[in-house]
């Protein structure tokens, strides 16, 4: 039998992992919303054609905000684990990277859509995420092997 003892302030994790990342989740879909509907681009369509882009920078902006939400949903389920499975063992660190994360994933959202860097290079004012998004790996992996010696 296996034992997991959950330390008292494991809600740090929990708060970031179950209640910080949807809520950018959410303002991710309600960007990509207004932009949406700033360019004029119907659904089903998810994302605004070349010549729609060329003629219209609104366009470009919302393939831009609809780029940075599909990052963010290919990363945010490996994150939001990593947090809970870290953080059964290193709660505070777990939290503090996951808020870590979340800030610049933020960064990531607004420098990809709002910057005037060409192709999409604002992003790269978030970067760091990757990071915190490594830590929390490292930290899950640790975590787990260790309690498996």
């Amino acid at each position: 039998m296996v034992e997991i003892s959950i330390p008292g302030n494991y809600g740090y994790a929990i708060a970031v992992s179950l209640g910080v990342i949807p809520v950018l989740g959410f303002i991710h879909g309600v960007l990509v919303g207004s932009c949406r509907k700033a360019a004029g681009v119907p659904y089903p369509h998810a994302y605004a054609s070349i010549e729609q882009c060329k003629a219209n920078p609104k366009a470009h902006q919302f393939n831009c905000a609809q780029r940075a939400h599909g990052n963010f949903l290919e990363n945010a389920p490996q994150t939001m684990l990593s947090i809970l499975v870290a953080g059964v063992k290193y709660p505070q660190a777990a939290a503090g990277l996951g808020a870590a994360w979340v800030v610049f994933r933020t960064l990531y959202m607004l420098g990809y859509i709002y910057s005037d860097k060409p192709n999409g290079n604002g992003r790269y004012n978030g970067m760091l995420c990757w990071f915190a998004q490594a830590g929390l790996w490292g930290l899950s992996a640790f975590g787990v092997a260790g309690d498996l010696m």
